[in-house]
């Protein structure tokens, strides 16, 4: 019985490598909920707790595991705090890299280029940040994700008026994404 497992075990290993010999487009649709957000802006004022569901996706290229390609990702956060109850709309692209592990597991990350939200008539612009990621991989043709993401916007646009700020923000989403190779 010991042999049948390592055998098993071999063989899965070995299949799993020949698997993904092959370079391909990658095309990965995302869904996803943020399970908590935090926005930190300059003047000290703070708010946490923000939920919500995104949806985006990624496209690249794929080789022997390895990943890489742009990822766009659209959310829509419900920050609720003491004196504050407002949706924020946040729309991301980042660059990512990665590699998908021949044993359930796919990491990554990625540089966030262009991040934007918007709240009501209020509007934070020139985002850039971080993005790191942890999947499992074990279902067949869903991957199952875990997500922090950090980044700092630098400008606000409210009332006609646009400034310089310093407003960061962070989050943690939970998704699914369905990654296809062509």
């Amino acid at each position: 019985m010991k042999k049948l497992t390592q055998l098993t075990l071999l063989l899965a290993v070995i299949l799993g490598f020949s698997s993904q010999a092959q370079s391909a487009v990658l095309l990965e649709p995302v869904l996803g909920y943020n399970l908590g957000t935090k926005l930190n802006i300059e003047d000290g004022e703070k708010y946490s707790g923000g939920m919500g569901p995104s949806f985006g996706g990624r496209v690249g290229y794929q080789n022997l595991g390895f990943q890489l390609g742009l990822d766009y990702l659209n959310s829509t956060i419900d920050m609720k705090d003491d004196d504050f109850d407002k949706d924020v709309k946040m729309t991301e692209w980042a660059a990512f890299a990665g590699f998908e592990f021949p044993v359930l597991v796919r990491v990554y990350a990625g540089y966030i280029f262009s991040a934007n939200a918007k709240s009501g008539s209020t509007k934070l612009n020139d985002g850039s940040g971080a993005k790191f990621g942890v999947g499992f991989t074990g279902l067949p043709f869903v991957d199952i994700n875990l997500e922090y993401r950090r980044g700092t916007f630098t400008e606000i646009k409210a009332g006609g008026v646009t400034a310089d700020v310093d407003t960061k923000y962070e989050t943690i989403m939970l998704g699914v994404s369905l990654p296809f190779t062509i």
